[in-house]
């Protein structure tokens, strides 16, 4: 299934090459990711990136392996600008140090908010979750730890 997902682009005639689907995502990402940011745009963006990925799955084409190769990475791209929103949209909190501005929670790295924001996808959905600054330990201790005897 793989196979035949990565090769279907070049068995089109025609379609969306790489460089325009490259050219929308970046628009959508100025537009709706840009800073400031604000849920209502960031789960708009996330709308718009959602019928990029069906363009994908249908109409996008390549004329040669060289430009498979430059589409696949574009499409990877598209996979990490849905992963930036989510993370966006699971930070409820503006942040000096990350120059991350959220219009709609303008207080300023609150106490609350010192801490990782993670993302992972289980069962095609969008898990949120977090991790506190050092969640790592002591490095010498994990070193000693973990090191080949």
């Amino acid at each position: 299934m793989e196979k035949a997902r990565v090769y279907a682009p070049i068995r089109r005639k025609g379609g969306i090459a790489w460089k325009e689907l490259n050219v929308g995502i970046n628009k959508v990402m100025q537009s709706f990711c840009g800073d400031p940011r604000h849920e209502r745009l960031l789960n708009m963006g996330l709308v718009m990136l959602d019928d990029l990925k069906d363009v994908v799955n249908s109409d996008i084409y390549a004329r040669d392996p060289h430009d498979l190769g430059r589409l696949l990475g574009v499409v990877d791209i598209l996979t990490a600008a849905e992963m930036i929103i989510h993370s966006s949209l699971a930070r409820k909190a503006s942040s000096v140090y990350l120059h991350f501005n959220r219009l709609d929670y303008p207080e300023k790295d609150p106490a609350e908010w010192q801490k990782f924001v993670t993302i992972k996808q289980e069962d095609g959905n969008v898990k949120e979750g977090e991790l506190p600054f050092g969640y790592w330990g002591d490095f010498r201790e994990n070193y000693e730890k973990h090191r080949p005897k």
